[in-house]
Formats: C-alpha cells, sequence, structure tokens
C-alpha cells in the first residue's frame, strides 16, 4: 500500500465522515449505556467496537481504490453498496430493534440515511437500501433473532408503531433518493463542464502558443523599433546646438527633456554677427515620434532663414506659409518664439507664434514677453509683429515651450504657470542658470514620481555686465 496514496485516502471527506460517524454513534451509545441508561442494557460494547471496526475497514480499502484512481466513480458506488452501506444499514437495524427509547432509535436511523447521501449517489441504491432496512427491520422484529422479544401480530400497538415507523423510513429513503437524483444531476453538469473545460483548456493552450508566437515576434518588431529609435534620438540630439564656448559673450544654458525617445521640441541659437544673436524655440503638437518629424520639417525651413537680415515678424510670416504650403491637409501646427539680441544696441526684438508668454527680467523687474500672432499652420493670412525692449547688463532672458508648466502631480493638477512666474519673482537676485536648476528642482519635487506628460524645453540667457 503506497503512503502518499493511504495519506490522500485519510483527507477524503467520505472516509472521514465514514470513519468519525461510527465513532460518533459508538461514543453515543457507550455514554448512554455507563450510565446505564433504560432500554441499552442489550447492546454490548462488542457491538459498539464492532461498528467502529466496520466502518474502518471498509473505508480504508475502499476508498483508497478511489483515491489512487484504480477505481471510476460508478465502480466504487457499486463496492460501496455492498461492502459498506449494506452491513450499515443491518448494524443500525440492529440497533434500532435493540434500543426501545424512540430519540436514540431516530438518531440511529438519521444516522444511515445521513451516511447514504454522502456513500451513494445513485438513485437505485436509495431504493434498494430502503427495502434492505426494511425487511431487515420486520425479520428482527417480528422474529427474535436480535435477541429481544418478537413482536405479535396480536400486539396492536407494537404493530402500528412498526408500520408507521416503516413507512417514514421509506419515505425518508424516497426523498433522500429524490435528493441523490438531484446531486447526480448536478454531478454530471460538473463532469460535463469538466470536459468543456478540458476542451477549452486544450484550445486555450494552442492560443497561448499562438500568442507566445505573436509576443515573440512583437517583441523582435520592438527591439528593430527601439533600435531605430534609439538612432532617432541621436539625430535629432544632434540637430540641437550644444558647447556655447564660441557665445563667450552670453551665458546661456540649454535643457532639453523629450516625453519619450524623441521629441516635439526644437530651439536654436546662432550668431548672426558681431554681438548679434539670433534665439529661436518652437513646440510642435503631439510629441514622440510624430513631434520628432515636425520638429526635422521645422528645422530644415527655418535653416533656409535663419542668417537672413529680415526681422523676426518676417521670418515667421516665411515660416507659416512654407509650412502650410507643405503640410496643410494634415493638420499640423506648432508655436515657436524667435528673438534677436542686438549686444551693441542693447536691444531685443522679438516675435511670437502662439506661444506662452515667455520671461525677461529686465533691469531686477518681472516682464512677461506676450504672443504677437497666430500658431504656425493655422492660416497663410497670419501677420506676425515685431516688439522691441531695451536691454541692459544683466538682463535674463527665460525661453521655455508649454511642457514646463503642463506637467501634472498625483492630484492630476498642473504645474502652471502662476507658479512658474512665483518662483522666478522669488528669485531676482539669481543668475539666469541658478533660476534654471531652481524651477527643475521645484518641478520634479511637484511631479515627485510621475513621469513627464509632455516634451520640456528651457533656454536661459544672461546678458553680459558690459553691453558695447
Amino acid at each position: 500500500m503506497n503512503f502518499s496514496n493511504l495519506k490522500r485516502t485519510l483527507r477524503l471527506p467520505v472516509t472521514l465522515n465514514w470513519i468519525f460517524g461510527g465513532v460518533f454513534v459508538s461514543v453515543l451509545f457507550s455514554i448512554l449505556k455507563f450510565f446505564d441508561t433504560e432500554g441499552l442494557e442489550k447492546v454490548s460494547y462488542f457491538e459498539l467496537t464492532l461498528l467502529v471496526v466496520l466502518n474502518i475497514t471498509a473505508a480504508l480499502p475502499l476508498n483508497y481504490q478511489l483515491a489512487r484512481g484504480k477505481w471510476n466513480l460508478q465502480r466504487w458506488m457499486k463496492f460501496s453498496f455492498y461492502c459498506w452501506y449494506v452491513p450499515m444499514l443491518l448494524c443500525n437495524a440492529w440497533l434500532t430493534v435493540q434500543v426501545p427509547d424512540f430519540l436514540v432509535v431516530m438518531i440511529t436511523t438519521l444516522y444511515a440515511g445521513y451516511l447514504a447521501s454522502f456513500g451513494v449517489m445513485e438513485r437505485r441504491y436509495f431504493i434498494f437500501g430502503a427495502l434492505i432496512y426494511a425487511f431487515a427491520l420486520f425479520v428482527f422484529y417480528f422474529t427474535g433473532i436480535a435477541g429481544t422479544s418478537p413482536v405479535r401480530l396480536s400486539d396492536r400497538t407494537l404493530v402500528i408503531f412498526f408500520i408507521v415507523f416503516l413507512v417514514t423510513v421509506l419515505l425518508y429513503f424516497y426523498w433522500m433518493s429524490e435528493a441523490s437524483g438531484f446531486l447526480k444531476t448536478q454531478t454530471s453538469t460538473v463532469q460535463k463542464l469538466l470536459r468543456e473545460s478540458r476542451k477549452d483548456k486544450r484550445k486555450l493552450s494552442e492560443e497561448r502558443r499562438t500568442i507566445e508566437e505573436l509576443m515573440a515576434q512583437l517583441n523582435k518588431s520592438f527591439h528593430i523599433i527601439k533600435k531605430d529609435l534609439s538612432t532617432a534620438k541621436r539625430i535629432q540630439k544632434s540637430m540641437l546646438p550644444s558647447g556655447y564656448e564660441e557665445f563667450s559673450e552670453l551665458k546661456i544654458r540649454a535643457e532639453y527633456i523629450p516625453k519619450d525617445e524623441v521629441g516635439g521640441d526644437f530651439y536654436d541659437v546662432t550668431r548672426t554677427g558681431p554681438g548679434t544673436y539670433r534665439l529661436f524655440l518652437a513646440d510642435a503638437t503631439g510629441h514622440g515620434v510624430q513631434g520628432a518629424l515636425i520638429t526635422m520639417a521645422i528645422k530644415v525651413a527655418y535653416e533656409f532663414v535663419k542668417q537672413s537680415g529680415k526681422r523676426p515678424g518676417e521670418i515667421l510670416e516665411i515660416l507659416n506659409d512654407d509650412f502650410i504650403s507643405k503640410f496643410r491637409s494634415l493638420n499640423l501646427y506648432y508655436t515657436c518664439i524667435l528673438a534677436d539680441l542686438d549686444l551693441n544696441k542693447g536691444v531685443l526684438r522679438y516675435s511670437s507664434a502662439g506661444h506662452p508668454e515667455q520671461i525677461l527680467l529686465h533691469d531686477s523687474e518681472f516682464m512677461l514677453l506676450h504672443k504677437t500672432g497666430r500658431m504656425i499652420g493655422l492660416s497663410p493670412a497670419s501677420i506676425y509683429k515685431d516688439r522691441i525692449q531695451k536691454l541692459v547688463p544683466g538682463d535674463r532672458l527665460f525661453l521655455f515651450s508649454d511642457g514646463l508648466f503642463e506637467e501634472l502631480n498625483s492630484r492630476k493638477e498642473f504645474y502652471g504657470e502662476e507658479r512658474l512666474q512665483a518662483l522666478i519673482r522669488e528669485n531676482l537676485g539669481r543668475s539666469a542658470k541658478e533660476i534654471v536648476d531652481l524651477v527643475l528642482e521645484d518641478l520634479r519635487d511637484f511631479t515627485k514620481e510621475n513621469n513627464f506628460q509632455d516634451d520640456l524645453t528651457v533656454l536661459s540667457i544672461q546678458i553680459p555686465d558690459t553691453i558695447r
């Protein structure tokens, strides 16, 4: 006998029910007998011990075959009926005859029916068991085989009690047979569901293999895309100016943080002559690959005009016409600001195409550079005006994309222009680089673990302490 199968057998609910059921009845009758309960004189401890032994010797071998998978449920039912259920019915009939106390008799009878609901599932076994039980009671009552005085048909009261009791038992077993029919139906339903479940499991297994194959293909495609994006990132990075040693008279700080591998912001700093510089910052609609493609188109168009002697507003009109002629059907737009610094004259001339209000700290005063026209790509009739602002040594100019103040925290609150402007107002005495560091630190504290929701660009320029 395999120990693991034996262990599994003892864990079966039906095994424990048989053993503990027999122990319960034996212990109950033993306690009643020990206290000299009337009517238990003829019940011996040997008979009660035999009941427990019968349960154990039937439960272990029968349920062991079920636990090890040697028998199917039908075969197990058949052997359980003849090897355990019928002997139990006879034992209970024997005790019923031995004990005239009605309460104890009913406990014994209910025990027989209770075990039946666990031991047998088919209706025919209930009906057959009821007939065996009724026949055994009739024989034990009217023949005296059980060692009790036989009931005579002339004993009217006892005969009527026996008939009522027998009818009650038959009705009870009939009800149990109906219950078994329901259980059998449910069992069949469960078995059908299990069969369907196995089919579904096989189907799911096939679908899983298909999904795994698709995932492998997707991973392969993902690695290719990731490699391409990495290349695109390097290309976009090379488009942006780096190293400002040639602009030694200006203190420049540039920070570009794309949301994805590539982004939709573009900026440029160009020296147009001795002491003159042109600054450009554009923010395309969307981000990621779409935004990066638009910025490439912006850069190409801007490269043709950035060294021209035209004023900022005229250049924005040229960029607007060019962008509309190429991309009007795609409904693409971008905002930008173009600013010319003339250190010789101490003048800032700028034009803004729908770009957020930029910031100039002029002579320790806080000033906003307002937009002067509509976004690029909206209308071919757009006109962009210039605005001029005097500069003094130490002035600081801050250009940024809207990703700076449209970042969200965990409560879905925007960082906001008011918070940005308030932070800069509180630090008017600091250098342009220090203010940028403070703003970025404050932004990270505000968003905490949230990733940035948009591309972010900050460009700061500090005017030298001496202007020609």
